[in-house]
């Protein structure tokens, strides 16, 4: 399988939504060992629903905390068992192709309501305090934002940190397995947890958490979409 085909067959995503024949998915696997653009691609898919799994097990974690643990216990047993490999791929990885590939398609995750069609923003670091500013649309759980890194040098992996105007740590999210310095970050946030307000994304050294690396501002407003 040579990089055009692979394109014409949309095989990375089908590859990670595990929709390709023996016969196919032994090619691909052959031909991402030759084509760098492609492997890349898998694997940022792979550490955007990495990101993604961290978010709403935190969530979920917290709300069992806060119940007492009756008979609800084995009902948030049973959402951790979603959690398996087989069963996440292909519910997370349909959000990262609507999201990194732009393909207006409806997805269902745990907790909505509705079909949600995710939207790429992607934020450079700038040195003003406010930076872009971003519609959300309250009606949906998440929503998705993008971060451009450009780091002085390549780190094996980075934290990143959500801060509110007032310097308070509303979310911290690791980068995954990263080894270079220039790259996308891509992550799905919970819309709670963003209320109307300027926020900072810190990235830091995982190794080094004291270090900052580079900072994102950003404004969240109601809104399905940017100005």
């Amino acid at each position: 399988m040579d990089h055009k085909l692979a394109e014409q067959k949309h095989a990375v995503d089908r590859y990670i939504l595990n929709e390709l024949t023996l016969e196919e998915r032994r090619e691909f696997e052959e031909h991402l060992f030759d084509c760098p653009a492609c492997a890349d691609e898998v694997r940022r898919d792979a550490i955007f629903v990495d990101n993604a799994r961290q978010v709403m097990l935190e969530e979920k974690l917290a709300a069992s905390r806060s119940q007492p643990q009756t008979k609800e216990f084995g009902a948030f047993h049973n959402w951790l068992a979603w959690f398996r490999p087989a069963a996440v791929m292909p519910t997370f990885a349909a959000l990262a192709f609507a999201a990194i590939l732009g393909y207006q398609t409806f997805v269902y995750i745990p907790g909505l309501q509705q079909p949600q069609v995710l939207s790429t923003k992607v934020i450079a670091p700038v040195a003003r305090d406010r930076g872009p500013v971003i519609g959300v649309d309250r009606r949906f759980s998440r929503f998705n934002l993008n971060f451009e890194v450009d780091s002085p040098q390549a780190y094996a992996s980075y934290q990143c940190e959500f801060q509110n105007e007032s310097a308070r740590t509303i979310l911290t999210l690791d980068s995954g397995p990263r080894q270079v310095a220039s790259f996308t970050l891509e992550f799905l946030l919970p819309t709670k947890r963003f209320p109307p307000g300027r926020y900072s994304m810190i990235l830091r050294p995982a190794t080094e958490p004291q270090t900052e690396i580079q900072r994102y501002p950003f404004v969240i407003q109601d809104g399905g979409t940017n100005p």
